[in-house]
């Protein structure tokens, strides 16, 4: 014990020392702060089993929770046979089957232009402005004898408004690029169709149409005939020219590039000593007037269009055997919920079903849980009679009644007769649980409906009826306002029998098309009854003598349900009151330990205190004793010493 008195017990010869008094305090302490000091060691353990125990049945909920959710039963599968497409289905898709056979994919448009030695070389022998038309739209660029086919890249990915992309490609040999431009989206509304006011497009070949004509067969005669007019028809315009006595293709060449008109429409040359035509018309058509057309080979040409690289087109595919039309590959307006991605041609067969992997692994989850919580749990109640070890909660009715209560909902039967063992999940030798996914699995094929009924529960609505009473014979004229059934009016002339009348009520009720509200004539034929069969409310109004007369009155039917509770809900709301807020069974469990904490540790320190005050005192009363004792054994010695001196002398 330590203290200012360091010198206690020097005049008692240690009888009155420190040791005396720490062997005293520590009988104290261990009479009255170790007690306390154990207390605080099993509520501290208390805590933390807790803590593990609130943490384990919050994973169990998780399960629980998953398992009485409506989404775990909404969620969709897709099965495909073939390769023609894939199919992804959202939760709530209605479960069905259908075929699709794909004719073609939907396509963009794409084309590439002539070959450049580099992506700085031009294209334009003068200025121009060419214009690009897609989807209805017209885009119009500006360019020069000065603008690089990378300029113009770059033009037209900044003024098409995304709707098409321009890049350019490198393929390989002396003239290696290309410029390749393409429509962003497919369909055939997305073609791209190419233009300009004086003719430059040609140059880049672009949506160019090749015709190359025969061999010729020498230079035009002229000697009888005179000359000849050779008329080209591009785009349904004819275009004239003149061709004279003696001329040759390469004349013809020179005449079509001097033509002012003409030279914007139709580029010409000479390859491999043959006429080649390019135009942007695919089905140019060339006459003359005396032959010069078959002199030159331009009677027998041929078609090609090597820079139109894909043509925009729709897909077209039969769904069910019926043909359907659209502009993209991913069809997502067809089922409600339900995306198909076109892949291919050819024929697929679909299957849409409920996933219930998702269901067996929760079941599975569910059971893994369990068992880790009732492990921890067991060993917190547990007593060994042997060697009289009690575990923490040993006793703790709040842990008792908790694991009672969750064995008593694993076991329960519903009004059917069904319980949890039914579909494959049982208690085993050693008290824990086991799922046996064969038994699922045929439970789910004898009844998919069956296992949400019983793990989630079932909402029924019952039919709502209102019966009416006899209707009236004669004359009743029925006009707005006088009769309403959910706001809509019923307007019907009656003018016969009372079995009539009830005949044309009925109908024009069933006319005015009440959302989920039908009319019925009873057996008799003599009065009409209205029916819900979604359960909704029926609320009439009207005049009362009107309505007296065809049997009804003002008032609301309320729509009523009957509510089926799930095992899983059960198990839900059963670990909710465990575990889900302060006041819940184990919150409040924590908020008592709490509280015994804090009283504990109050308890401990004020103890200690007591001792501290009570030794303190203790040992300035030794210390006065010692004082004492010290001076009279001084005193004592002194006389001893004069006793011994007198018997020396």
């Amino acid at each position: 014990m330590a203290s200012s008195l360091s010198s206690l017990g020097l005049g008692s010869d240690g009888a009155l020392s420190y040791d005396v008094i720490d062997q005293l305090r520590a009988v104290d302490e261990k009479a009255q702060v170790t007690p306390i000091e154990n207390k605080i060691t099993a509520n501290e353990n208390k805590l933390s089993d807790l803590s593990i125990l609130t943490t384990l049945t919050a994973t169990f909920k998780s399960s629980t929770s998953s398992l009485s959710d409506e989404l775990t039963y909404l969620k969709r599968e897709s099965s495909v046979t073939g390769d023609s497409v894939n199919v992804v289905a959202s939760s709530g898709t209605a479960i069905q089957d259908f075929s699709i056979d794909v004719k073609n994919l939907a396509t963009r448009d794409i084309y590439q232009s002539e070959s450049f030695a580099s992506s700085s070389s031009t294209f334009a022998s003068s200025s121009d402005t060419l214009t690009f038309e897609i989807d209805g739209q017209s885009y119009s660029i500006d360019i020069d004898a000065s603008t690089t086919i990378s300029e113009l890249k770059d033009k037209i990915n900044d003024s098409t408004d995304g709707k098409i992309t321009a890049s350019l490609l490198n393929v390989g040999g002396d003239e290696p690029y290309r410029l390749i431009i393409k429509s962003t989206d497919t369909g055939a509304d997305n073609a791209i169709s190419i233009s300009s006011l004086n003719g430059n497009e040609l140059d880049l070949g672009f949506a160019n149409h090749t015709y190359s004509a025969a061999e010729p067969t020498g230079t035009y005669d002229g000697s009888v005939n005179g000359d000849d007019t050779l008329t080209f028809n591009i785009n349904g315009t004819d275009y004239n020219v003149t061709v004279s006595n003696g001329q040759s293709i390469n004349d013809l060449v020179t005449t079509i590039q001097n033509d002012a008109n003409l030279s914007k429409l139709l580029k010409a040359e000479v390859v491999d000593g043959k006429l080649t035509l390019e135009s942007s018309d695919d089905s140019m058509t060339i006459s003359s007037t005396h032959g010069s057309d078959a002199v030159f080979g331009l009677d027998n040409l041929t078609t090609t269009q090597d820079n139109h690289i894909q043509t925009a087109a729709n897909a077209t595919f039969d769904f069910n055997g019926v043909t359907i039309s659209r502009d993209t590959n991913s069809i997502e307006d067809l089922i409600v919920g339900v995306t198909i991605n076109l892949n291919t041609t050819g024929q697929s067969n679909v299957k849409i079903t409920q996933k219930t992997s998702d269901i067996s692994e929760n079941l599975q989850s569910f059971v893994s849980s369990y068992n880790e919580l009732m492990s921890n749990l067991n060993e917190t109640i547990k007593y060994d009679t042997d060697t009289k070890n009690s575990g923490t909660f040993q006793g703790v009715s709040e842990i008792i009644t908790m694991k009672a209560d969750i064995n008593r909902q694993l076991l329960s039967v519903d009004a059917k007769g069904r319980a949890l063992s039914d579909f494959g999940i049982k208690l085993n030798e050693s008290g824990m649980l086991e799922f046996d996914e064969d038994v699922f699995n045929a439970k789910l094929s004898e009844d998919a409906s069956q296992i949400e009924e019983f793990f989630r529960g079932k909402t029924t609505f019952n039919p709502t009826v209102v019966y009416g009473s006899s209707v009236s014979s004669g004359a009743i004229d029925i006009t707005s306002g006088n009769f309403t059934i959910n706001g809509k009016n019923i307007i019907a002339s009656l003018n016969g029998t009372a079995s009539e009348n009830a005949l044309a009520l009925k109908n024009a009720i069933n006319s005015a098309d009440i959302d989920g509200v039908q009319a019925y004539l009873d057996s008799t034929g003599s009065y009409v009854y209205l029916k819900s069969n979604s359960g909704d409310d029926i609320e009439i109004t009207g005049d009362s003598g009107i309505l007296n007369s065809i049997g009804f009155k003002s008032g609301t039917t309320r729509g009523s349900t009957e509510t089926s509770i799930g095992i899983f809900s059960d198990f839900n709301d059963l670990l909710n009151g465990l575990i889900d807020g302060t006041n819940s069974t184990l919150g409040l469990l924590e908020t008592r330990l709490e509280n015994e904490k804090d009283s504990l540790s109050t308890e401990r320190t004020a103890t200690i205190q007591n001792l501290d005050d009570k030794y303190q005192i203790m040992a300035n009363r030794f210390a006065a004793y010692d004082s004492i004792i010290g001076k009279l054994n001084t005193q004592f010695n002194t006389l001893s010493m004069m006793i011994e001196q007198s018997y020396s002398n």
